[in-house]
C-alpha cells in the first residue's frame, strides 16, 4: 500500500485501538514501491523533514489542493530519491530559505545552485535534471494510481455495497407492504364474513326463541284451558 492510498481506508474504532496498542504495528515502517524505468533507481533511507518540493498553491473545480497531501507526495518523491544529484537535491538548494535570502530572484537562485551541483559532479547536467523529473512525475503517477485504487475500493464497500442492501431491503420492504395488503384484504373479506354469518345467526336464534316461546305459551294456555274443561 502506498503512501497516498490509506487516504480513502476508514478504520474501525478498534482497529484504530488495537493499532496503538500493538508495537509492532508501531514499528512497521512504510513498504516501498518499485517503479518501472529504464534506469535501477534505489531510494534512500532518509529521514523525511526536509524542505517539501516546491508546488505553488492551486484550485481545481471542486476541490483544494491539501497541505498535507502535498507533504504525503513530497514524502513520495523523497522516498524514491536517486544516488547522486538530481531534481531532488536542486530543488533542496533553491527552495531553502538560507538560499532564498541570498539569493531572492528564482531564476538566478535556480542557475546558481545547478551550477553548484556541477561543481560537485561534472556528469550533473541539465538532461538529468529533467529524467529525474520524468522518474518522479512515474513515482508520483505510481501512488496516484494507489490512491484510485484505494478510492474505488472504499466507493464498493463504503458506499456501492450499502447502496446494494438498501435495494434489497427496499424490495423486502415493499414485499412485505404488499403481503400486508393482501393479508389486510383477506381480514377484511373475512370479517365481512363473520359479520354476515353472525347477524344471520343472531337473526336465527332471535326467530327461534320466539317461536319456542310462542309454543310454549300456547301449550301453557291449552294446559290451563283443558284444565277447566275436562271433568
Amino acid at each position: 500500500m502506498g503512501f497516498l492510498k490509506r487516504l480513502f481506508i476508514v478504520e474501525e474504532e478498534g482497529d484504530k485501538k488495537t493499532e496503538q496498542q500493538s508495537p509492532s504495528a508501531q514499528q512497521q515502517q512504510p513498504q516501498q514501491q518499485q517503479v518501472l524505468t529504464g534506469q535501477q533507481y534505489v531510494p534512500q533511507n532518509q529521514t523525511y523533514g526536509q524542505p517539501p518540493i516546491n508546488v505553488p498553491p492551486v484550485t481545481y473545480p471542486g476541490g483544494n489542493v491539501d497541505p498535507n497531501i502535498l507533504k504525503m507526495i513530497s514524502e513520495v518523491i523523497e522516498q524514491y530519491n536517486v544516488e547522486g544529484n538530481d531534481y531532488y537535491e536542486l530543488n533542496k538548494i533553491v527552495e531553502s530559505p538560507d538560499f532564498k535570502n541570498a539569493i531572492p530572484d528564482e531564476r538566478s537562485r535556480i542557475v546558481a545552485a545547478f551550477h553548484s551541483l556541477k561543481a560537485q559532479d561534472p556528469k550533473f547536467d541539465k538532461q538529468k535534471v529533467l529524467d529525474s523529473i520524468d522518474f518522479y512525475v512515474k513515482a508520483v503517477k505510481g501512488e496516484y494510481n494507489n490512491v484510485l485504487e484505494g478510492y474505488n475500493q472504499f466507493v464498493e464497500s463504503k458506499i456501492n455495497t450499502p447502496k446494494q442492501n438498501i435495494a434489497e431491503l427496499q424490495n423486502q420492504r415493499q414485499e412485505l407492504i404488499n403481503k400486508i395488503s393482501q393479508l389486510d384484504v383477506e381480514i377484511q373479506t373475512i370479517e365481512a364474513e363473520v359479520a354476515k354469518c353472525s347477524a344471520e345467526l343472531e337473526a336465527k336464534r332471535a326467530n327461534y326463541e320466539a317461536t319456542f316461546n310462542i309454543v310454549l305459551q300456547n301449550l301453557d294456555k291449552e294446559k290451563n284451558q283443558l284444565n277447566a274443561i275436562l271433568p
